[in-house]
């Protein structure tokens, strides 16, 4: 057996090995591109959803942005202060109830002024604008007896039907201390475009079951996210915020679960959209008053 080199072969050389080499980097290219894909994917039911991110660069002003706030999801340790500033060129009336309507706090703020408020108390909490969003229990006409507690953008506001308002969690250092749901579940009520709690609080790893008892479809689409959109209706992904799924009309369900604590701003994608500062029903379905959101607050498992 000679151990001398073998003649070289028609065609031979270098190619193949750069073949093969451009092979694998297509191959390495596709991959990245299906995970990066993958993760702004709408998730299966049941499978764990992470979020928990903060903004970075909030510096604990919460600003008036006429049509919204700057921050939309805020959560807080009870005893300290949540401070509000009003850069526009008009007086602010901010309302702050619990979530089921109680009075908790009016601010007025002048114009370029600012305004603190210290919980005094444990709890979910929305703050809105007073000239234009409002509060109440509702009777949707043909939802039967099915009545709506949470804001909604007041007739006749410059922005309707988008109401300019927030949420603040209140707990204690650990994320925890408000009362949990009675029940783990969420519903949508046929006729109210609404999610039934409005306020769900849950235990990291507890699995939430949603049922659709509306004769449309709609989606849970959980964020962490303040609502900074400037879009016109046109929905762009703020880095994973976007993660959820559809429910089936007439009785459909789902379950869902969080593993991370904090507080989850709930939106159906189909019926509402982020919008400068808040979110908005979709005009094509009558300028519904209810923006179609809900809140989840994830308290830490131990």
């Amino acid at each position: 057996m000679s151990d001398t080199a073998s003649p070289a072969r028609p065609g031979a050389g270098p190619w193949p090995m750069i073949t093969l080499i451009v092979i694998v980097l297509a191959a390495i290219a596709v991959g990245w591109t299906y995970f990066a894909l993958a993760g702004r994917q709408p998730q299966l039911p049941g499978q764990p959803f992470w979020t928990g991110r903060k903004s970075a660069d909030w510096d604990g002003n919460i600003r008036f942005e006429q049509t919204g706030f700057s921050q939309m999801n805020v959560q807080l340790v009870l005893g300290s202060t949540l401070h509000f500033t009003n850069p526009t060129h008009q007086p602010l009336d901010l309302d702050i109830v619990t979530w089921q309507g109680q009075k908790a706090a009016t601010l007025k703020i002048p114009a370029g002024g600012s305004a603190d408020w210290k919980p005094a108390q444990d709890g979910i909490y929305e703050y809105y604008d007073a000239q234009t969003t409002q509060f109440g229990t509702f009777h949707v006409p043909g939802s039967g007896s099915a009545k709506v507690q949470q804001v909604v953008a007041a007739k006749g506001a410059p922005h309707f039907p988008a109401p300019a308002y927030g949420v603040v969690a209140v707990t204690d250092a650990a994320g925890g201390g408000v009362p949990l749901s009675a029940k783990p579940e969420m519903t949508v009520p046929g006729g109210t475009m609404t999610y039934v709690p409005f306020v769900l609080v849950v235990k990291a790893g507890q699995t939430i079951h949603l049922t659709d008892n509306d004769g449309m479809d709609h989606s849970f689409y959980p964020g962490n996210y303040p609502v900074m959109f400037d879009d016109h209706g046109q929905i762009r992904f703020y880095h994973d915020a976007f993660r959820g799924f559809t429910m089936h009309k007439n009785g459909g369900k789902a379950e869902f679960t969080f593993y991370r604590p904090g507080l989850h701003h709930i939106l159906c994608t189909i019926h509402s959209y982020p919008w400068r500062h808040t979110y908005r029903s979709h005009h094509f379905y009558g300028g519904y008053p209810y923006v179609m959101d809900a809140l989840v607050l994830v308290e830490p498992a131990a």
